[in-house]
């Protein structure tokens, strides 16, 4: 019988590293510096993959302004970056835990408690997708092997659908069959063999926070380098709030308190409220005037 030289042949991720081949030999010392030293190849292959991340970026901006969804898909380690990174962008950039989600084979409960088998079924992935997505929203597969089944079938159901879709992957040969943009991370051998919750981990959760800064950047969502939309949902996000308010707008702290309050808890409108003498309600519209981007208020 012919073999499928496919299968048999190694992942990148999965060949044997020869940097770390008596990794039980070694000393703890020796572990931590061999491992960083893998681990240095993260945000070197996120460096050679800038351009194709910027398209990500691009797409992720227009869908977002659009009021479309963007939603990362994965299986196992890949799928909980995903959520970590849809969870994350509520508090810090304000927007709707409905806008950006994260899918993971095997549901809720794999996120706590692997669930290996889930990522093979491709049916499952294009059925949630299917669910999930609509024409206009950006789909983004995440797999280390660039061939997991359960994202293939999400990726193929999106193209269907008339999302846009990228695919995340650490191997040069995955299936990008139903994915408009490919960022490959070549991250290589695991300081581990076959363990991508490594480096291959680590470079993808440095795309995913460059996608999505990026986004929300060209969306407004900052005034410079600032967490301009920063929700205040907790003690250390209101004083946060509070010394955004200060800084952008020259308030004392006590009227950015007062601000904070005034305006709904929204500090691109305390600022606006405060350097354009005006009401809540002004405010608001001179920022929806300029598409939620505080530089074009406050900066003309």
């Amino acid at each position: 019988m012919k073999k499928n030289n496919s299968l048999i042949k190694p992942l990148p991720t999965e060949q044997v590293n020869p940097r770390t081949q008596g990794l039980d030999k070694m000393t703890p010392l020796q572990i931590a510096r061999a491992i960083n030293r893998e681990d240095f190849t993260a945000a070197r292959v996120v460096k050679k993959a800038a351009p194709q991340i910027a398209a990500a970026m691009i797409m992720a901006a227009k869908t977002y302004a659009a009021g479309n969804k963007i939603i990362f898909i994965g299986a196992g380690t890949s799928g909980r970056l995903g959520i970590l990174e849809a969870v994350e962008c509520v508090p810090t950039f304000g927007t709707k835990p409905s806008q950006i989600i994260g899918l993971i084979a095997g549901g809720r409960s794999a996120v706590f408690r692997a669930k290996e088998g889930a990522e093979d079924d491709d049916k499952q992935g294009g059925a949630e997708i299917s669910n999930a997505a609509r024409k206009g929203d950006f789909v983004i597969g995440l797999t280390a092997s660039g061939r997991t089944p359960y994202v293939m079938g999400a990726l193929q159901a999106a193209r269907k659908i008339g999302a846009a879709t990228a695919l995340v992957s650490c191997n040069p040969e995955a299936d990008t069959a139903n994915a408009a943009i490919h960022i490959c991370l070549q991250t290589g051998a695991e300081a581990l063999s076959g363990s991508t919750r490594m480096k291959a981990g680590t470079a993808t959760k440095m795309t995913l926070n460059a996608i999505t800064t990026g986004a929300m950047a060209l969306c407004g969502k900052t005034y410079g380098n600032l967490m301009i939309d920063v929700r205040p949902t907790n003690e250390k996000l209101v004083l946060r709030a509070i010394r955004l308010i200060c800084q952008v707008s020259g308030a004392d702290e006590r009227t950015a308190r007062q601000l904070l309050n005034d305006s709904g808890k929204q500090v691109k409108t305390a600022v606006v409220m405060y350097r354009k003498k005006t009401d809540r309600k002004q405010a608001e519209k001179l920022l929806k005037k300029e598409r939620g981007f505080l530089t074009r208020v406050i900066d003309a």
